[in-house]
């Protein structure tokens, strides 16, 4: 419950309580380009990934697990590329930074010096997650457009705060952004359909 509390302040934060810039970042909607599939070196695995053409990288599945699925890990920067991230955005991204605190699963993916979109994977009940929104004043709702399950949390302020990809009960990736100037409105429901897209059939 401590980290659910944590999670939604920080998404609070993030959206409703940062510094607003005049600057509005959107999607254009352009592929900037394709990588070349192949196989890729990943640090602290024995098994090399497998990157592929919308440069994504799939991740060498642990021994023991019985499925045959590819999984969403936690390196997201290594996974989450930012050709790829560039590829669904339709534009060239600054830089791309990991958490810097362990057990923190997120990568930032930067437009210039101080905006950005931040994919976050955690391992936490999806229901709890709703309840807890609502719990502030959020109301939930589902945008059919994106190909996976899915819900995004919407402030009493009518901003969209939160958008989650649902790849388990108890797992998923969450949007969050600087700024509601950055993907602002429906821009942020788009780039979560075309990021679904890509995504829906890992774990």
């Amino acid at each position: 419950m401590k980290k659910l509390i944590f999670i939604i302040a920080l998404s609070l934060l993030l959206v409703g309580c940062a510094p607003q810039t005049n600057q509005q970042v959107t999607t254009s909607g352009n592929s900037i380009g394709k990588c070349t599939p192949g196989s890729v070196e990943l640090a602290n695995y024995g098994d090399k990934g497998k990157r592929l053409a919308n440069c994504f990288v799939e991740y060498p599945g642990e021994p023991s697990r019985q499925d045959k699925s590819y999984y969403i890990v936690e390196d997201i920067c290594g996974q989450f590329t930012q050709e790829f991230m560039e590829n669904i955005l339709g534009q060239k991204l600054a830089k791309i930074v990991p958490s810097p605190i362990s057990g923190l699963y997120n990568c930032s993916y930067y437009f210039n010096d101080k905006d950005y979109v931040m994919l976050v994977l955690d391992y936490l009940n999806v229901d709890n997650q709703k309840k807890g929104r609502e719990y502030i004043g959020h109301t939930i709702k589902v945008d059919d457009r994106i190909p996976m399950e899915n819900f995004y949390a919407v402030q009493e302020n009518g901003i969209i705060n939160s958008v989650y990809l649902v790849l388990g009960s108890d797992k998923f990736i969450s949007i969050e952004r600087s700024s509601s100037k950055v993907l602002e409105g429906d821009a942020v429901l788009q780039f979560a359909a075309k990021l679904g897209k890509e995504i829906k059939n890992y774990k």
